[in-house]
């Protein structure tokens, strides 16, 4: 069945390379009006360009509250409403290299993972929220992940950012659900994104091949997830097919989450 999203205006966060692409493609397949933001001008503005006369690109850093005010105002003064927030941008510096104990994890790294995971997807959910409850209709999809389901090791500062995301998006339903606007969050498990990430590992720390083959193992379809299939979960949640789901977190992860060893 066809998702149908015809004359909805949109912003995607992140919506460079990855996740937040797929998205922002899909969106406009499915015939919305799409706002990609990102703080990676070159490659977000080749992302819009390549999406057509129906995608934008707006930089914004999404950790500085006054560039997302920015961003949501310009979208509506232009658009004239905002039906769609997919807070899809954020950070992990989860390299193995980085990888350390709460005793050894210094207070840069934690204050730069929350000021863009959960500080940031705070401010975007609040000026959307603050037009969205105006016009009594919206939907916005936060990204988060399994980490903030089910805790990984020595990423702490990543899995309690995350895991706030998810809460956050709960009290958020509750609160403006009411008042017209829906509010749900995927999290997804470990997609080619990571991969490519992954694929920085030194040999000596086991290197892109055994690290990718060490989470495929404890996956039960046995691969990554792919960008476009957490794109699917969100333009089902931003969609009118999902008009009775609200304080929703759906988990994309191929079953990763079923009870694997996740000692990774």
């Amino acid at each position: 069945m066809n998702i149908e999203m015809q004359g909805k205006i949109v912003i995607v966060t992140g919506a460079a390379r990855g996740i937040g692409k797929a998205t922002a493609e899909k969106l406009v397949a499915a015939g919305a009006t799409v706002v990609v933001s990102d703080v990676l001008r070159d490659e977000g503005q080749t992302t819009a360009a390549g999406l057509g006369a129906s995608a934008t690109f707006l930089p914004c850093d999404i950790s500085d509250r006054t560039q997302v005010a920015q961003l949501i105002d310009a979208t509506v003064e232009r658009f004239g409403r905002l039906d769609v927030m997919v807070n899809n941008a954020g950070i992990n510096t989860a390299l193995d290299a980085e990888r350390v104990t709460i005793e050894q994890f210094c207070d840069e790294t934690w204050d730069r993972i929350m000021k863009v995971d959960l500080n940031g997807t705070f401010y975007c959910c609040r000026a959307a929220a603050a037009h969205m409850v105006k016009q009594k209709s919206g939907s916005i999809v936060n990204v988060a992940s399994v980490a903030g389901v089910v805790a990984l090791r020595l990423q702490i500062a990543f899995v309690a950012a995350k895991a706030a995301i998810i809460k956050l998006t709960e009290a958020m339903a509750c609160e403006i659900g009411p008042r017209g606007v829906r509010v749900n969050v995927v999290s997804p498990g470990s997609v080619d994104v990571t991969a490519k990430r992954l694929s920085t590992v030194p040999e000596e720390q086991g290197g892109y091949e055994n690290r990718a083959k060490s989470i495929m193992s404890f996956i039960p379809e046995g691969r990554l997830g792919y960008p476009a299939e957490i794109a699917d979960a969100v333009l089902f949640l931003a969609s009118d097919m999902s008009s009775y789901v609200n304080g929703h977190n759906l988990v994309v992860d191929g079953g990763w989450t079923c009870g694997f060893n996740r000692d990774w």
